[in-house]
């Protein structure tokens, strides 16, 4: 996040900077306002007009201050000091290869064990299931009536309200002849 407000620092001074400065590359130098781009060689077009400075600038910008961190953090680890600090090492010139000389070295192989010389695995004694406290609940089902009654219903449309329905069938059922008589 350094990096970004670094970058946003070094962008504003800069167009702050062209702000002020008003170069006649980006400016007419009578009136002091913004030229149009254009290639025309007349004095009121160019090539680099200052809206394109300014997107041009955002991208320098980023990247002198990303340079900028690298530099800055390269120079606060080698003025560290530490144990494994690269100038406390006792080499010499000799001693030190270019990184096209430096050569891939395998590591060494890792050591694999057989199960028979691994101690025998100690399994977790088992836990008898427990019955449940609540009995589950027993569903029986309803029994059908002693007898169905043929036919059916139809909902006849209404324009407002509930819709009727009318039942199609030798006679309609009511609560005494659904329920079986006991």
């Amino acid at each position: 996040m350094s990096v970004l407000y670094l970058a946003l620092a070094i962008y504003i001074v800069g167009v702050a900077i062209v702000l002020y400065l008003r170069p006649s590359i980006m400016f007419h130098p009578d009136s002091g306002t913004w030229k149009e781009f254009g290639l025309d060689s007349s004095n009121r077009n160019t090539v680099f007009p200052f809206w394109m400075f300014t997107i041009v600038w955002a991208f320098l910008s980023y990247a002198i201050a990303s340079i900028g961190n690298v530099f800055v953090a390269n120079v606060v680890l080698q003025s560290t000091p530490g144990e494994s600090s690269y100038m406390d090492m006792d080499v010499g010139e000799s001693d030190m290869k270019p990184i096209s000389e430096i050569r891939y070295t395998e590591p060494a192989r890792q050591v694999v064990h057989t199960e028979s010389q691994l101690a025998p695995r100690v399994r977790a004694p088992r836990v008898p299931k427990v019955a449940p406290s609540v009995p589950a609940p027993v569903f029986t089902p309803t029994p059908a009536p002693a007898q169905q009654l043929p036919g059916y219903y139809i909902v006849e449309p209404q324009p407002s309200g509930v819709p009727k329905f009318i039942y199609f069938g030798h006679e309609p059922p009511t609560f005494e002849n659904l329920t079986p008589h006991s």
